[in-house]
């Protein structure tokens, strides 16, 4: 789906800038916590100044990294017409991820289950409307907590053939994702990197704070070639 008119200008370009500046100010200035070690010295080899937890950003790094991010890019479904093109006036309607409880208006809101997981799922793939899994419904409170994201990226695999978002919470479920994924579209890590397939959402905390999940998950996303958001 393409937008055929020009986004609604809430703001100037002179205020988008200032609040541009302002942040890049704020990252260097202030700069956010990374609770990961390994983390922190990526960041301090790319340029960072880190002192303990503490990571600040030039301005200068952070605008040409962003600078390199494209855009428009395309993330490949099982079934190569619901391919997603991502950026630019495209639009993409996604289910919620990660919502705490299965609710629906006969059995009201509830701990969920693997099998309601899959219910949920069959709901995506029948809605036309719904073009992207948005990561992950409900944990299933019935599976153990060190597998379930397997179970989840099985049932993704088995039950949609759209495009489906990735698991960034550590590096062991990050990299399950990414090998799963590509098992199911027949390539390899190589051939994910070249053709993406996997969006993943990954959230700091407040304040400012990059916490060791997170982290892990988006070093794990970064090596693999994917795209990180």
């Amino acid at each position: 789906m393409v937008n055929p008119y020009e986004p609604i200008r809430m703001l100037s370009d002179d205020h988008v800038e200032h609040v541009h500046r302002a942040s890049l100010t704020l990252l260097h200035t202030t700069g956010m916590r990374v609770l990961h070690p390994p983390a922190r010295r990526l960041l301090a080899e790319a340029g960072c100044v880190v002192d303990d937890l503490m990571v600040r950003f030039d301005p200068e790094l952070v605008e040409e990294m962003v600078a390199r991010a494209p855009s428009s890019f395309v993330l490949r479904a099982r079934n190569p017409a619901r391919d997603l093109t991502i950026g630019g006036r495209h639009v993409v309607f996604t289910s919620v991820g990660g919502p705490a409880f299965a609710s629906d208006a006969e059995r009201g809101r509830r701990p969920g289950s693997h099998a309601e997981q899959a219910e949920y799922l069959r709901v995506i793939q029948a809605l036309d409307v719904i073009q992207q899994e948005g990561g992950g419904p409900f944990e299933a409170m019935d599976l153990a907590p060190e597998t379930r994201h397997l179970d989840l990226c099985l049932s993704l695999i088995r039950l949609l053939d759209k495009n489906w978002q990735g698991i960034a919470l550590g590096r062991d479920r990050a990299a399950d994702c990414i090998d799963m994924a590509a098992i199911a579209l027949g390539t390899d890590r190589d051939g994910l990197a070249a053709a993406p397939a996997l969006l993943t959402i990954v959230n700091t905390n407040t304040p400012l704070t990059l916490d060791i999940p997170m982290a892990e998950g988006l070093i794990e996303l970064a090596g693999a070639g994917k795209r990180c958001a």
